[in-house]
């Protein structure tokens, strides 16, 4: 689960079937603590992180890297061992229990385990949709769940691709002397035109939403939820800017989990601080199995999924604000390029008074807000 991400923020890709989330363990305390993050998805892939706290490392020699194997079981015998953090139970029995093993092998060897705990049965999502508020300043995810059993607790995690772009098109590039770029070497520092559509205006950036959106309907009359909020987008946020791609994935939670990831949820607001109340009070169900005393953090739930997904296209809605950082151009004389290439600044196009430059993020969109020319395969438009 991603939650872990707000617990340990102080303490931070993209796999459409993916149920981890990268975080800072760089937990604060007299302490060292192990945080183990994923849950076990019957019928999906399912993906797992173990990492260390900052004091903990601390306490290790800097060069031990921490090496671990790990393992799904169920009640019935089954074992699954994981291949890179990843195991897909696509055929597990639903009637069964099941618990994740870590055995940690250095620079420690400890063994960890969550209780073993049965199948939760998510409902199927009906819907998924947004709503822009009437001044168009906010616009709302929603979305709506039902099943025809018993009422309980959901948990939801969001896994978005947004596409976006720098504030200014550059046609060419500065290349200092030495540069090596499509096979050619320039011995020279000069200007050179982009090729084959080459650019560093748009950008897709994959993440995972950070909040904690868990949800019950214990106290409804059946279990169902029309239009529940899951998050909120402004007008000026980026994600939204041009096209947005978000995919749900609808969980069951236990009792336990749902008071674990609310307690998180309140740690995480709490104006005293993410630690209070005390870490001890955040344990979850993973215990050090020879050491069951030793504080360890995360919730491992065990659940089927469903999933739906959308996209939002600022194109046709023409809701987004956000226009990126825009500082004004800079006209640089020639001789100081390289001296302005190593302060930052990126070149973007001549004309009649001179060379423009800008401030990097201003023309390089992966220089601003951490993505990447990676453009998805299945991506519905032609952007390059």
């Amino acid at each position: 689960m991603n939650r872990l991400c707000l617990l340990l923020s102080l303490l931070t890709v993209f796999a459409v079937a993916s149920c981890v989330y990268d975080f800072h363990s760089e937990i604060v305390g007299e302490a060292g603590y192990v945080a183990i993050e994923g849950d076990i998805l019957i019928g999906d892939t399912s993906r797992f992180d173990v990492r260390l706290s900052t004091n903990l490392e601390s306490q290790l020699n800097a060069g031990d890297p921490l090496t671990y194997t790990l393992q799904v079981e169920s009640s019935g015998g089954a074992v699954y061992p994981l291949q890179d953090t990843i195991v897909v139970l696509t055929d597990a029995d639903v009637s069964q229990e099941y618990r994740l093993v870590v055995e940690v092998t250095a620079p420690f060897k400890r063994t960890y385990a969550s209780q073993w705990a049965p199948v939760e049965i998510a409902p199927q999502i009906d819907s998924l949709t947004y709503v822009i508020s009437e001044d168009r300043s906010r616009m709302d995810i929603k979305l709506s769940t039902h099943s025809d059993g018993p009422t309980g607790y959901l948990h939801w995690d969001a896994t978005e691709i947004y596409e976006y772009h720098s504030a200014t098109y550059a046609v060419e590039f500065y290349v200092p002397a030495g540069t090596v770029y499509k096979g050619k070497t320039y011995l020279q520092g000069g200007i050179i035109p982009f090729e084959d559509d080459d650019n560093y205006y748009y950008c897709w950036k994959s993440q995972h939403r950070s909040e904690v959106m868990t949800a019950s309907t214990m106290d409804l009359a059946e279990d169902k939820l029309v239009d529940h909020l899951l998050y909120s987008f402004s007008n000026m946020d980026r994600e939204v800017s041009l096209l947005y791609f978000v995919e749900i994935t609808q969980t069951r939670l236990s009792e336990e989990g749902y008071r674990y990831w609310e307690k998180m949820r309140s740690n995480s607001t709490d104006v005293g601080g993410l630690f209070s109340p005390e870490p001890s009070e955040l344990r979850g169900n993973i215990v050090n199995v020879d050491n069951p005393d030793e504080l360890v953090l995360g919730f491992i739930g065990v659940s089927t999924t469903s999933r739906v997904s959308m996209f939002i296209d600022n194109y046709k809605l023409a809701f987004s604000q956000w226009r990126g950082p825009f500082y004004g151009d800079m006209v640089l004389d020639s001789r100081t390029w390289y001296a302005n290439w190593r302060s930052g600044f990126r070149f973007a196009f001549y004309s009649d008074d001179g060379s423009h430059w800008f401030p990097g993020e201003c023309v390089d969109c992966t220089r601003l807000g951490g993505g990447t020319k990676d453009r998805p395969s299945w991506w519905p438009n032609d952007h390059k």
